[in-house]
């Protein structure tokens, strides 16, 4: 059948600052269970579980491919996501270093759709994708996948739908509410921006405004409006939740909220 993972490489080993890395990622995750390797790496991750194995200096992270699509930058270290499907020769590699996208190739059929970026190291020995992605893991956790024994300790994690005890579609926000950018930036998960998002969303549909019009235009409810031009503009300053975004609308259109001014359309 071959092999079909996808995840996310980091070149430190971050078993003692885990809650730290969730914070950096934007992740809420809940312990489940101790696993083997063997069974973390398994073919197809599930969507919502997240099989997390420490290298001596690397973190190796398997989850959905869905969500492995984008970069996972982090400002101080080098990550590197994966896809890899040798069912359907589709293969993803986004490479960042301290934060900045260094190289990106994403491959269908021996055809490469995306091909940017300086070439890795790796890549001056590997003749396909499937071996540039084995190799340059690798070189990201310092241990060859291959030699990682199939027993070796592995933790798997559920990305958490909960928020301070209660599920996340059960929590409500006063949408009224003025939040401070700094606020957005510093107290919101990345699951918790988007319920908040999806909330004023279904407040706009329900009462048929058009959530596309600046703020002010709004009148009685243009505070409401000025939160989700917060969000807005924290989600995409958080360049690892492209995923999030267009499993609700096209990238497009959501930069698009909140930005035209009736006066001005037409002129």
């Amino acid at each position: 059948m071959g092999f079909n993972i996808s995840g996310l490489a980091i070149n430190k080993n971050y078993e003692k600052e885990f809650d730290k890395l969730q914070k950096e990622l934007g992740w809420n995750l809940e312990k489940q269970s101790e696993i083997n390797f063997e069974t973390a790496s398994a073919n197809w991750t599930e969507e919502g579980i997240c099989n997390v194995y420490f290298s001596e200096n690397g973190t190796l992270i398997f989850m959905g491919m869905d969500m492995c699509t984008d970069s996972f930058p982090l400002k101080n270290e080098n990550t590197l996501t994966f896809a890899l499907s040798e069912t359907t020769m589709a293969f993803n590699l986004n490479y960042c270093e301290n934060g900045v996208e260094k190289r990106t190739i994403m491959e269908v059929n021996d055809e490469r759709m995306t091909d940017e970026g300086d070439k890795l190291e790796v890549e001056e020995k590997s003749e396909d994708t499937s071996e540039i992605i084995w190799n340059q893991i690798e070189k990201v956790i310092g241990k060859r996948f291959w030699d990682i024994e199939p027993n070796e300790k592995a933790t798997r994690y559920v990305f958490s739908k909960n928020i301070g005890g209660k599920s996340l579609e059960d929590v409500f926000y006063d949408i009224d509410k003025p939040i401070s950018k700094e606020d957005l930036s510093e107290k919101f998960s990345d699951d918790e921006l988007f319920n908040y998002f999806d909330q004023i969303i279904e407040f706009a549909q329900k009462n048929q405004i058009n959530a596309f019009l600046i703020p002010w235009c709004h009148k009685e409810n243009s505070r409401k409006f000025m939160n989700l031009l917060g969000i807005v503009t924290e989600i995409s300053n958080r360049p690892n939740l492209s995923h999030l975004i267009t499993k609700r609308m096209p990238l497009e259109r959501f930069k698009m909220l909140c930005h035209f001014d009736p006066d001005k359309i037409g002129h």
